[in-house]
């Protein structure tokens, strides 16, 4: 059979179109991306949130100015008071002598008492050996004897037993004194204080070392404080009666304790009895 070039020509196209057509392409294709791997941070836990802090609050109560050292004093010997050396608002140092009674008869009684304490020594130290026991025992008598005269001198005077402000005086010059009675009211006005008298329901909340402000009404100040003692038994307890007029009366016993309040520093004028409000932060 024979081909002109014109059909040659055309054969050789088409083998070339169907070897293309035939042609597959293969291989792998291209697969689904891979899954990231799930992070794994562990998540640390949170915190505990802190407890929470007791509520501060304040109670209040009315108190009084009083001073940590005071005391009477009086003669340990009884008689007629010679001589008054103070006065109500005085100050006074320690050893001061403020006040005497008559010591004629305890001076006379002390030097009798001396004497025969002399002679009973005396009486001693040349005694022969066997009558020194009987007399031993005379000598202590009569040295005892001479001390308790020398007492009752001594407590014929009155002296300030430290500093501080004489703030009442019952002695009056040529009365009579009896021993152990007070005479004389000696005040340490360095040394003040705050008393308050609390409630039950506030004083239960009250502790050593919680701050306090105290506020003087007459003096127009408030100063700064704290608590020092809370008193373990009530100082009062005070009934009152609600009801009455058709209704049945019911009875309610306030309960109050003591508590002691230092003070950060003193008012100019400041004494003691002054009325105070205390002001206490609790929590």
């Amino acid at each position: 059979m024979k081909f002109d070039k014109t059909t040659a020509a055309a054969l050789g196209v088409l083998g070339v179109l169907l070897a293309g057509g035939l042609t597959g392409c293969s291989g792998d294709g291209d697969g689904a991306d891979a899954a990231e791997p799930a992070a794994s941070a562990s998540a640390s836990a949170s915190p505990a949130a802190p407890a929470d802090a007791a509520a501060e609050g304040t109670v209040s109560a009315s108190g009084t100015v009083e001073s940590a050292r005071v005391t009477s004093l009086s003669f340990a010997t009884g008689g007629i008071i010679a001589d008054v050396d103070t006065k109500a608002g005085r100050k006074v140092a320690k050893g001061d002598l403020l006040a005497t009674v008559d010591a004629t008869v305890p001076t006379e009684s002390l030097n009798a008492a001396y004497t025969a304490y002399v002679a009973a020594q005396d009486s001693y130290a040349d005694a022969e050996k066997d009558q020194k026991k009987q007399l031993y025992a005379s000598m202590i008598q009569a040295r005892n004897t001479y001390r308790k005269a020398q007492r009752e001198v001594d407590g014929t005077k009155i002296y300030a037993p430290f500093s501080g402000t004489v703030t009442s005086v019952t002695a009056v010059v040529d009365a009579e004194a009896s021993a152990g009675s007070a005479m004389i009211t000696l005040t340490d006005m360095k040394d003040l204080r705050v008393t308050a008298d609390f409630t039950e329901a506030d004083a239960i909340l009250l502790k050593a070392g919680q701050k306090a402000s105290i506020t003087f009404d007459s003096l127009g100040k408030t100063v700064k404080g704290k608590v020092t003692t809370v008193a373990p038994t009530p100082v009062s307890a005070e009934s009152t009666t609600a009801g009455g007029g058709g209704f049945q009366q019911s009875s309610t016993t306030v309960v109050r304790y003591e508590v002691l309040v230092s003070l950060s520093s003193l008012p100019a004028k400041i004494r003691t009895g002054m009325p105070v409000t205390v002001e206490v932060t609790t929590g």
